[in-house]
């Protein structure tokens, strides 16, 4: 009994490492990091939350939600650097990518991390080319929409 379950919990993972691979998951730190852009804001952390919240909206995108990893972790007693993710994007967009390739649900909405670390505002976010590896959605199909987000974030940040 134990030669099967270490056969099939061999194999198991075999095919999840094989799949994970096959959708575009990073197989090196070094590729991870080419995944994200990290931009260092030239505001405070406030002004670049207030910054990015007002340009995703003056686009008509919608901010669904404003997560306060800061303020978690002071609730549970613990404590750690300011860091907001700002989770938005716009059905609009959205939909039609997720009605051609339903898994590419997993990737939307968008999301802007801004943190503060050794005194300087960060912001980090997905390069559209990762959110796309593995999907059935090619890069002409949101080059007018999800690659425009980046150069939002990038704008806002850094004017």
């Amino acid at each position: 009994m134990k030669r099967i379950f270490s056969l099939t919990a061999a194999a198991v993972f075999a095919l999840s490492t094989a799949w994970a691979h096959s959708v575009g998951e990073p197989q090196t730190q070094n590729e991870t990091a080419m995944t994200t852009h990290t931009l260092t804001s030239k505001y405070s952390f406030d002004e670049t939350v207030s910054r990015l919240e007002t340009a995703i909206k003056s686009k008509g995108m919608n901010i669904f939600a404003v997560i306060d990893h800061q303020e978690a972790a002071r609730r549970n007693g613990l404590t750690m650097q300011p860091a907001k993710v700002i989770v938005f994007g716009t059905p609009k967009a959205g939909t039609p990518l997720m009605v051609k390739d339903p898994a590419f649900a997993l990737q939307l909405p968008l999301r802007v991390l801004v943190t503060e670390t050794d005194g300087k505002v960060r912001t980090g976010y997905t390069d559209t080319h990762a959110l796309i590896a593995g999907s059935r959605i090619g890069f002409d199909e949101v080059a007018n929409t999800l690659a425009n987000a980046e150069k939002l974030i990038q704008k806002t940040v850094g004017e």
